[in-house]
Order: structure tokens, then C-alpha cells, then sequence
């Protein structure tokens, strides 16, 4: 533990005391570890889409009576990602203590728009796409110079930030967490978890988290259809905001489900609030993960967590999981039938479900939050001293 632990004033701005927010969910099982470690925080509210620069400024001098100000870093929570919108710089700008940033994703491209808004919004969107994503990274290189210390989850995001700093080494490395959830699942039975799911003899698989295109649910449905009759796809979660594409995905996930013939194997949950979570996890039998996103998931870390066997996409995330503890049964990104071959693997092979589980515990105790705060509190008294 770092010397300066046990006087160490901690403004911590996250968005806080929110439903449907990862980040909010990874600042939670943070804090407490923090405290644990010596750290006094204030916790330092930040809010989705807030326009006014005044409420930045408030925000820059509250944190200024703090020895260190950690930021918990996702566009939305300063104003979105279009570089005319984002507030960052003007917080960080009026900021007079060191700043950690925590990256819990990266945009530098600016995503096609391929389903939501009008067909003339759409276009005037994608045709404009090679000159805001020239603007956007002119505004990450501004915002990456800001903070002393910057940390990611993947070393995807560290080597994408690397490229934009000056100073390489301010970009560092800390592993998502994994929640200290219960293995009791809350004291809920399998049997009783499936039945009050209205999966009763099923085998369930379950993808996790908010519903969004990341999450590569047709693999899994595709998968799915080459699987034995009681074999069943849980999809536990909802949409994280609803707004117009999440709405139109979830429709079209909608219509792809019901078009394969698989109404009567699929259960969507729609959000899950913390105390439904361990009732889902006891009724799954493997997690799946077919997942695309370079970020880190807290989605992941929660199947983790619960010591569940996984089957995941062999994504860069997901090979670095395994790399650090295998733990991870992995398939070929988009490739169905390999995901299908390798559930059917677990699904006739107890003993190596087993060891997946046993795995995934291990992982879980080694890379808990307990250690995230550990190396946080020693990156706080690196940048004071500096």
C-alpha cells in the first residue's frame, strides 16, 4: 500500500445512485475497496447529456479541495461524444490537483448509422463519417492530455490511447474488476430458480447484460437451433436507455427470433434489478459471451463472479482473460456452429464444466476489487509525488 494511503482525499466524480449504468455498477463495487484502503472519498455526482459549462466548473472546484480527483471517464456522463458537445476539458481545464481517468471505452471512429432516425438522417450521418471521425480524434488527444495518470481495462484501449499521448507511460493497465457476489446465489436452488423463471427442465443459457448489437445474440440463436429441443437461450437483461436505435435493434432481435421458430426457447427478462441477479445465475447452466466489443465487460465479470461456466467469443478481451487465468471456454467470433459444438462439449462433458467453474473462482478471487483499489491507491500516490 502506498505511504500516502491513509491521508489520501479522494474526489471521485462517476455517475452515482443510477439504474441501467455500468459504470455506475463499477464505481460501487469500487468505492467500498477504496475506503478499505485508506482512501477518504467524496463521491462527486456526474449526470448523462448535462449541457451547462457552469455545472463543470462547480464540479472542477469542488474536486480541487482534494488531493487526487479520479474520474470515471464514458462520454455521456460529460455530454456525449460529438466534440462541439463534450464538457470534459471544460472540468479538466479548471481542475488544480492531479486527475486519474479511468477509460471505460474508446470512439474514435464514429459509428455507421444503419437502423433509427429517418433515411435522410441516416445518410447525412454515414457520408459525413470520415470527417468527424479527423474531429473526434483531434478532441481524444486533447482530453487524453488532461489527466496525470489515465487507466484502461484491455490492452487494446491502452495501446489505442498510447498512440494519442505524449507520454506513453501515463497509460497503465488495470483489469475490470470482478464483484464480490455471493456463490450462494442468495440461498437460490437451481431447481426453484428455474421454476419461478418458468424454465422447469430446461438446460438454460444465458447472455447477461444490457440488451444492445454488441452482445452477438444471433450467433448464440444460431447456435441455439443446432442444439437438443430442452436446450433453452435466456437473454437476461433490457434495454439500457430505449432510445431509437436500442428500440429498433431490440425490435429486429425481435423479429429474428421469432422468424428462426424460436419464440418457445428464448426468454427475453427485460432489466434486471441487483436483487433479480443472483435468481437469473442460479438458473443458468452455462453463461455465453459471444460478445464483440473491445471494452471491457461488466457484464463478463459478473459471470465470472458467480463461478458459472463460460463460453465466449475468442475476441482480443476475451483471449487477454485467458491469458492472465484461463477460465474461458473460447469459440470463434461469429462462427455458430463452433459455439454450438462447444456447448455441446460442456453439456456432455461434467468434468470439464467443472473445471471451468472452479477456474472462473479462482479468477475471481485473484482479480477482485480488493486488487483494483490496491493498485489505484498506489497510481494516487505516484501522481502526488510528481
Amino acid at each position: 500500500m502506498c505511504e500516502y494511503s491513509c491521508a489520501m482525499r479522494l474526489a471521485f466524480c462517476t455517475v452515482w445512485n443510477a439504474e441501467r449504468d455500468g459504470v455506475c455498477d463499477y464505481s460501487e463495487n469500487l468505492i467500498p475497496h477504496l475506503i478499505g484502503a485508506g482512501a477518504d472519498v467524496e463521491i462527486l455526482p456526474l449526470g448523462p447529456y448535462i449541457g451547462e459549462r457552469s455545472y463543470y466548473l462547480d464540479l472542477a472546484q469542488r474536486a480541487s479541495a482534494s488531493d487526487v480527483c479520479h474520474v470515471q471517464f464514458n462520454y455521456v456522463h460529460f455530454n456525449g461524444g460529438m466534440p462541439h458537445r463534450n464538457r470534459f476539458l471544460d472540468f479538466a481545464d479548471h481542475v488544480k490537483i492531479p486527475i486519474v481517468m479511468t477509460v471505460h471505452e474508446v470512439r474514435l471512429k464514429r459509428d455507421r448509422m444503419e437502423v433509427g432516425h429517418t433515411a435522410a438522417a441516416r445518410f447525412m450521418h454515414n457520408s459525413s463519417l470520415w470527417l468527424l471521425d479527423r474531429w473526434s480524434r483531434r478532441m481524444h488527444r486533447k482530453i487524453y492530455a488532461a489527466p496525470a495518470a489515465i487507466t484502461v481495462h484491455t490492452c487494446g484501449h491502452k495501446q489505442e490511447i498510447r498512440d494519442l499521448v505524449e507520454d506513453p507511460k501515463k497509460v497503465s493497465l488495470i483489469h475490470h474488476g470482478i464483484p464480490g457476489q455471493a456463490e450462494s446465489y442468495g440461498g437460490m436452488e437451481t431447481s426453484r430458480a428455474k421454476l419461478r423463471l418458468g424454465l422447469e427442465g430446461k438446460t438454460v443459457l444465458t447472455t447477461f447484460g444490457f440488451v444492445n448489437q454488441r452482445k452477438g445474440y444471433e450467433s448464440a440463436l444460431a447456435a441455439l437451433a443446432g442444439l437438443p429441443e430442452e436446450v433453452v437461450f435466456l437473454i437476461a437483461g433490457g434495454m439500457m436507455t430505449g432510445n431509437a436505435r436500442e428500440a429498433a435493434y431490440y425490435e429486429s432481435l425481435l423479429s429474428t427470433i421469432s422468424g428462426m421458430g424460436l419464440d418457445d426457447r428464448v426468454k427475453i427478462t427485460g432489466y434486471l434489478t441487483p436483487d433479480s441477479v443472483p435468481e437469473v445465475m442460479a438458473a443458468s447452466d452455462i453463461c455465453l459471451a459471444p460478445f464483440s466489443s473491445r471494452a471491457a465487460s461488466g457484464a463478463l465479470s459478473t459471470c465470472i463472479a458467480y463461478r458459472k461456466p463460460i463460453v465466449a467469443s475468442d475476441i482480443p478481451v476475451n483471449r487477454e482473460i485467458n491469458d492472465r487465468l484461463p477460465c474461458l471456454e473460447l469459440f470463434r467470433h461469429g462462427d455458430s456452429r463452433d459455439l454450438s459444438e462447444k456447448v455441446m462439449g460442456l453439456l456432455e462433458n461434467p468434468d470439464k464444466t467443472g473445471h471451468l467453474t472452479r477456474a472462473a473462482g479462482h479468477y475471481a478471487e485473484r482479480f477482485g476489487f480488493d486488487r483494483v483499489a490496491e493498485e489505484l491507491m498506489k497510481l494516487y500516490g505516484s501522481v502526488c509525488k510528481a
